[in-house]
């Protein structure tokens, strides 16, 4: 999934244009050579935002006319990356060693999504990778996962861990 692109779809009416607009401006003051990866706002406002690239993660909020905050994590400095599924929502929590950010109200397709792809960028080597223009299917390898559990392959407990690995648990 182009979390980039989705986030723009459901910025909501009226704001969509305004939502492509700020993804633009980011964009352009991103660093040399950096690339912008995953995208994913508040809703219904969006007002909290979240930039994946390459090289770190923004969070940026919105606080007013002339208040914003802005918090830049690397990606070499983050330690966790934890979501949270709360009614038709979740959130984003990024820690790292010396600051944590964190963005509520995210659609749970785009925050699971975020959460796949900063995983693939943290562990680059591990079986789960993500693109922002695939989307993992996760009930699909938890099946894969089960049928090599039943025919001997993995034991209870290498499924059961390999499980709450890819439901983020």
């Amino acid at each position: 999934m182009d979390t980039i692109q989705e986030t723009i779809k459901l910025a909501g009416l009226g704001r969509k244009k305004a939502m492509q607009k700020q993804i633009e401006l980011f964009e352009n003051g991103l660093m040399e050579g950096e690339k912008l990866l995953g995208v994913g706002a508040s809703n219904p406002k969006p007002t909290e935002q979240i930039y994946v690239t390459d090289k770190r993660i923004i969070v940026h909020k919105i606080e007013g006319i002339f208040k914003n905050e802005k918090v830049e994590i690397p990606l070499s400095s983050v330690s966790s990356i934890n979501t949270t599924v709360k009614g038709l929502g979740a959130s984003i929590e990024v820690v790292a060693s010396n600051n944590e950010a964190f963005v509520a109200k995210l659609h749970i397709h785009i925050a699971q999504e975020l959460k796949s792809l900063i995983d693939s960028l943290l562990h680059p080597n591990s079986i789960q990778t993500a693109s922002s223009n695939t989307s993992i299917d996760i009930a699909d390898q938890i099946k894969k996962l089960a049928d090599l559990r039943d025919s001997g392959v993995l034991t209870d407990e290498e499924f059961n861990a390999k499980k709450k690995q890819l439901l983020g648990i």
